[in-house]
């Protein structure tokens, strides 16, 4: 490739509208390939009709939205590792494994700190409408 054509070197979006437009294709990719990542969205789906029935505080809120925020951006981050790793190595490596298991590793991590938030705030309320 001659470094010189600027038609073939990458560029910086021009618009910040460019910018947002391939942002949401990433997220847009990730809910379309990861089974994971619409497992995901259904939880946090799941969390928000929950906590609107519940009449949340806004305190609770901020907790179920970060918590559910956090899971999607490390399920994102997990799919960029393991893309990243398959294009750099199609035959299996250990290192490529331990990299792609402790992107995992990130993902379970985060999703269970997601779920005990989510006990912490729902179990009592829950608790309470039946007692």
């Amino acid at each position: 490739m001659d470094l010189s054509d600027k038609n073939q070197l990458p560029q910086k979006n021009r618009h910040y509208s460019d910018s947002f437009r391939y942002a949401f294709e990433g997220v847009k990719t990730t809910f379309q390939e990861e089974r994971n990542m619409r497992t995901h969205v259904l939880a946090g789906v799941i969390a928000l009709l929950l906590g609107l029935f519940l009449s949340l505080s806004i305190a609770e809120w901020l907790w179920i939205v970060l918590s559910s925020f956090l899971v999607f951006v490390m399920e994102i981050l997990n799919t960029v590792i393991e893309n990243l790793v398959d294009l750099v190595t199609k035959e299996y490596h250990p290192l490529a494994k331990k990299v792609k298991d402790m992107a995992a590793g990130a993902v379970l991590s985060t999703t269970i700190f997601a779920v005990v938030t989510g006990l912490l705030i729902f179990a009592p309320k829950i608790i309470q409408l039946f007692f």
